[in-house]
């Protein structure tokens, strides 16, 4: 599996470059306390070439084989790991990113993963940011060209010398258990302008 995650490295490295990739920020730029990075799984490929290397950042993996698998891939490029998904002991998971976030880290998590439904926030990014007070930052990926492939989520695949842009969109604070179904709804408008 070494072999593998070093040959998919490699090929989204060089690939990469085909791309002109750039981070913007237009939301956290004198926020320096933990975030959760909130973006759809449809757009994660060139998150690891784009993100803010300011930042500790620890990635929800899933422990099945491809989690294991694009873990190993993401921590080449700088990036660490936390483990757990919604589907497999989602109680471990939840709290091992408190723990991560109390201690000055900050996670990246694509809210309708790791199988879906598309596009559809799962309430346990809502819980999370509730008891750990540390703000939601939508991340929208925005692909000049591109292709999907035929997956659960309809993977984004940028075209060769397309221009990938990841905007980190202003932090939404969860302060009340009242307040997760708008938010939600907000959340998940912001990350529809993906695409």
């Amino acid at each position: 599996m070494k072999i593998k995650a070093y040959i998919i490295y490699l090929s989204l490295k060089l690939y990469g470059k085909t791309c002109k990739i750039e981070l913007i920020n237009e939301g956290l730029r004198d926020y320096k306390k933990p975030v959760i990075l909130a973006f759809w799984h449809e757009v994660i490929l060139f998150t690891p070439l784009a993100y803010d290397k300011t930042r500790e950042i620890k990635i929800l993996q899933s422990t099945h084989k491809d989690g294991v698998l694009a873990s190993m891939v993401i921590n080449k490029f700088g990036l660490k790991t936390v483990w757990g998904s919604s589907n497999r002991e989602p109680l471990k998971a939840f709290r091992s990113m408190v723990k991560e976030i109390k201690s000055g880290y900050s996670i990246g998590i694509t809210p309708d993963g790791p199988k879906g439904p598309p596009r559809k926030l799962k309430k346990g990014i809502l819980e999370l940011a509730y008891l750990t007070k540390a703000p939601i930052v939508p991340v929208v990926g925005k692909f000049s060209n591109y292709f999907r492939i035929n997956s659960w989520d309809k993977m984004i695949i940028p075209k060769p010398f397309s221009r990938v842009k990841y905007i980190l969109k202003e932090p939404i604070f969860i302060s009340s258990k009242d307040e997760f179904e708008d938010k939600a709804r907000l959340i998940e408008r912001i990350l529809n302008e993906s695409g």
